[in-house]
């Protein structure tokens, strides 16, 4: 169990030594506060699904809101519990317009606060069908930014090691909201007034609030920053986020990544939706990555999950259990329990493993759920045994597909469309919930116009899971160890899904990006370390000067915008990452490499770029380009793992003294500075 849970906090495949495993473990633990934190946002739908799950069974409530005034109709339960996925469905379409424009927290916290609880007035208010339904749709929209936002938001923050665990954390808090909703509605539900429902739709204003204060004192995405060229803030993000200095040298070399890998695809252009469904742009199988997230989604939600969550109390009151509210409770419990094993094994076996193992589970326990209650006369053994596989099904569910659909969605997608990306196979996940949502109670009741199936329902579900099993082996590619900027790699130089588990964390030459061999270019972290520490700093600022001049050499239309009219790089020179502000003081030579004419301009431009960091236009993607200057900013790093970084370096913007220009002829060829 020890080995288990250090597999989870280090990352041994880097370095062994103490000093590094006592670094990922400070870096690790922040990112888990900051993952549960996030993950509130998770305990609101989780709370919310579980309340009108029981709601609806109240007596005080069947006796006031159905039109009969006795009990809900198969339309009004359908429509209650669907209504809430049309509003998800939309609030996860429109979370790209604020997390991509104003962060991914601003996002969260104006979805908590003001979004969510704006619905939660009109539901606690509520006393007919109407409001609630209006009331349970505007939270949803709440509800659907949140899944979008908060998954992302988790991976973005976390390092490499640990980042499909603190992304389960997501589905941890779902499966605490449903089982707190269960236990306050027990002790309600009893009650002969509008307490019985007000109560427990009133409590998730505590929710929303200490989502929205939390989320107030955790620092932004880094690559919300980087994707803003705003590398300052994006430094001191990331140091808050790992609990390292600015001046460490990992942390630097960890952010000159996130910004290679944006600028390589920022390179091909701006993106829209409709390149998440396109091949190229930097963005290899990209279509086979959307496909593979929505399809993910779309199983996760056709499992039979949602059956027994939304309608649960009703199902095992029709199977003869006498106490079907401490039934459905302890249903709650089982999914809460059993997530923990998921938080484990996903960054450990990883998730293609994670996500078969759980689907042949999930379809067994359903069939044989089928069987059994088709088969067997008994009532007493056949809602037995029901009732038992239903834990079992529950248990494999929240230990694999419950999280792991969420940590894999926020996995494949490159930065310049991630959150497009993740709020299109949200959405998804939030059409099946309707769909699912809105027709079981016509497929599973019995009366007019109903399929009344009864447990052959559950034919259906281990059908569904086992295609979604195969679906999985077919098109997932492991992403377990790989950082976020090493997954579009992964994606180029492996053949397959099946053959994707062999690719180890990588070191990247964007110059050869698309030639570079995976059998050269995956290599196990631990000994590019090695490699990367024995190396001499000449020879580092000589690959990093290479990676400059390929990117020098693109097209107009493919280099970023422009900053001020002045040409911005940010290089290693003395060991530090420095700018060169190329105005006319830089000419072009014939190897496409750009010379320094003259030390007078060192302190002047070194200022203009530090204001101009403060003002960075958006690129754009059709400037011209003239002349034997580069004619377009590009504010952009060297290849990271290229870089021999001390610990005493800064990042530029928070430099105060300006670059040497002044070295000799010597050192300045060594170090490329360009």
């Amino acid at each position: 169990m020890w080995y288990i849970l250090e597999q989870l906090l280090y990352d041994n495949s880097i370095e062994e030594e103490y000093w590094r495993k006592m670094r990922q473990k400070l870096s690790s633990n922040s990112a888990i506060i900051v993952g549960l934190v996030a993950a509130i946002g998770g305990f609101l739908y989780g709370y919310d699904t579980g309340l009108i799950n029981d709601i609806m069974e109240m007596q005080y409530v069947m006796s006031k809101f159905p039109s009969n005034h006795m009990s809900f109709s198969t339309h009004e339960r359908a429509l209650i519990t669907a209504i809430l996925s049309l509003g998800t469905l939309s609030g996860a379409l429109v979370a790209p317009l604020l997390s991509d424009n104003f962060g991914r927290k601003f996002s969260i916290i104006l979805s908590a606060a003001f979004i969510f609880n704006l619905g939660n007035i009109l539901q606690t208010a509520s006393s007919t069908v109407a409001l609630l339904c209006i009331g349970r749709a505007i939270s949803g929209v709440g509800i659907g930014m949140l899944s979008a936002v908060v998954p992302l938001y988790q991976a973005e923050a976390s390092p490499k090691w640990v980042r499909g665990s603190v992304v389960f954390t997501y589905q941890w808090a779902i499966t605490w909201g449903l089982m707190i909703a269960s236990a306050i509605c027990q002790g309600t539900r009893k009650v002969p007034n509008s307490v019985s429902y007000r109560v427990p739709i009133g409590l998730q204003f505590l929710w929303a609030t200490g989502l929205s204060l939390g989320m107030f004192f955790l620092p932004e995405s880094p690559r919300y920053y980087v994707q803003k060229n705003n590398i300052e803030k994006a430094l001191q993000s990331l140091s808050k986020l790992r609990r390292l200095p600015t001046s460490d040298p990992d942390l630097i070399e960890e952010l000159v990544e996130i910004k290679a890998n944006y600028d390589y695809e920022l390179s091909f252009g701006k993106t829209t939706v409709l390149d998440c469904f396109r091949n190229g742009g930097g963005r290899h199988k990209q279509v086979l990555r959307m496909i593979t997230g929505i399809g993910v989604q779309a199983f996760q939600q056709c499992s039979g999950i949602n059956f027994i969550f939304y309608y649960g109390t009703n199902f095992f009151a029709s199977a003869g259990m006498s106490n079907y509210y401490m039934m459905s409770f302890v249903t709650y419990c089982v999914n809460t329990v059993f997530t923990i094993p998921g938080i484990i094994l996903i960054d450990t076996i990883g998730r293609r493993k994670l996500l078969v193992g759980g689907g042949v589970g999930m379809s067994t326990s359903n069939f044989i759920i089928a069987i059994v209650g088709e088969c067997v006369s008994s009532s007493y053994i056949s809602s037995t045994i029901c009732i038992s596989f239903s834990c079992v099904f529950i248990a494999f569910f929240a230990s694999s597909w419950g999280g792991c659909a969420w940590a894999l969605a926020s996995d494949i997608y490159g930065i310049s469309i991630r959150q497009k990306a993740m709020s299109i196979t949200t959405a998804t996940n939030w059409i099946m919930n309707f769909i699912f949502a809105y027709i079981t109670p016509y497929l599973i009741d019995t009366g007019n116009h109903t399929a009344s199936l009864g447990t052959k329902i559950f034919f259906i579900w281990g059908g569904l899971n086992t295609l979604g099993t195969i679906f999985v082996y077919f098109t997932v590619y492991e992403t377990k160890g790989l950082k976020l900027e090493e997954v579009d790699y992964m994606y180029l130089h492996c053949d397959g899904a099946r053959s994707s588990s062999k690719f180890k964390s990588t070191k990247i030459d964007y110059k050869n990006y698309d030639n570079s061999p995976p059998s050269d270019s995956s290599i196990n972290e631990k000994n590019h370390e090695d490699d990367h520490s024995n190396s001499l700093e000449q020879d580092h600022s000589k690959e990093a000067s290479n990676y400059l001049s390929s990117l020098s050499q693109e097209t107009p239309d493919q280099v970023p915008g422009d900053i001020n009219n002045h040409e911005i790089t940010i290089v290693p020179y003395n060991n530090v990452l420095s700018p060169s502000i190329s105005d006319n003081s830089m000419t072009s030579t014939d190897c496409g490499h750009f010379k320094h004419q003259g030390p007078e301009h060192g302190s002047e431009d070194y200022q203009k770029y530090l204001n101009s960091l403060q003002d960075v236009a958006p690129p754009h993607r059709d400037e011209e380009q003239s002349g034997s200057s580069i004619g377009h900013s590009k504010l952009g790093f060297s290849e990271p793992n290229n870089l021999n970084i001390n610990t005493g370096v800064t990042l530029a913007p928070i430099l105060h003294q300006p670059p040497d220009f002044d070295s000799d002829s010597e050192s300045n060829d060594s170090r490329s500075t360009t």
